[in-house]
């Protein structure tokens, strides 16, 4: 696996090991290997993000694009909103720091192909969560 991550933001300190940990943990379950960016935002550049190519308006928790996918490895990026973190994972039992490793499990997860449109889909990829950050030390309640 190789990651690079960067931090853009001032929220949060960035837990790089803890990302490649949870990365790690992502991959291994599901057999793939990976090339991967993970940089943290904060709201303005999420924003900024979400409004240019999905063309939605206001902040959103993570980001995922694919460049592309072979038999055993993915590439991609992974924008993950620290400051949302921080709001969120203040006021739940496992933190910012668990907020924000569930929104990087959520990123891998949509560029390992899952998908959360349908209620089906949604207990299938939070079950996947779970199970995810279990594996790396974390306890995330929804």
């Amino acid at each position: 696996m190789k990651v690079q991550i960067s931090s853009e933001q001032n929220a949060l300190e960035c837990p790089h090991e803890a990302i490649r940990r949870v990365l790690s943990a992502a991959l291994r379950r599901e057999g793939k290997s990976a090339e991967l960016s993970v940089a943290l935002v904060d709201d303005h550049r999420m924003a900024e993000l979400n409004r240019r190519y999905l063309g939605r308006e206001g902040v959103t928790d993570v980001l995922a694009f694919p460049y592309g996918e072979g038999a055993d490895e993915i590439e991609g990026e992974i924008v993950v909103n620290a400051e949302l973190a921080l709001r969120r994972g203040a006021g739940r039992p496992h933190g910012p720091e668990g907020e924000l490793m569930l929104y990087v499990v959520h990123g891998v997860l949509h560029l390992l192909g899952y998908d959360d449109h349908r209620q089906d889909d949604v207990r299938r990829m939070r079950r996947r969560e779970q199970a995810v950050l279990a594996a790396a030390g974390y306890r995330v309640e929804f």
